[in-house]
């Protein structure tokens, strides 16, 4: 994702068209290369004596713990964008419904 910022003193405007991209991109970009990096986990896994017998007592317990935090922590993050994804097609509706009621309409 680009960090496109505005110059100083340029105004920058919502609109239910960049509220849509924002959430193309969360969905097309973000979301997949969580899912990658997630699907990568269980390829972690030190089986047997990996960490060899002392290793296997002082650090396969900790590895593991993080392992199972790692899981879950990428678990709840690919939840959370899949959530503010549905929240951004939510507010993408309400802005484009703000944006027809502020049309000036004309009688001829």
């Amino acid at each position: 994702m680009s960090n496109n910022q505005a110059a100083p003193g340029q105004e920058i405007y919502v609109t239910s068209s960049t509220i849509a991209h924002t959430r193309s991109r969360m969905d097309e970009e973000l979301l997949p290369a969580m899912t990658d990096i997630h699907g990568f986990q269980p390829l972690t896994a030190v089986d047997g004596l990996g960490f060899g017998v002392i290793g296997g007592l002082a650090i396969a317990p900790a590895y593991e713990e993080f392992r199972r935090w790692l899981d879950t922590t990428f678990s709840d993050a690919e939840e959370a964008v899949r959530s503010c994804s549905a929240t951004l097609d939510r507010c993408r509706r309400n802005w484009r419904a703000a944006e027809e009621a502020s049309i000036v309409r004309y009688r001829g």
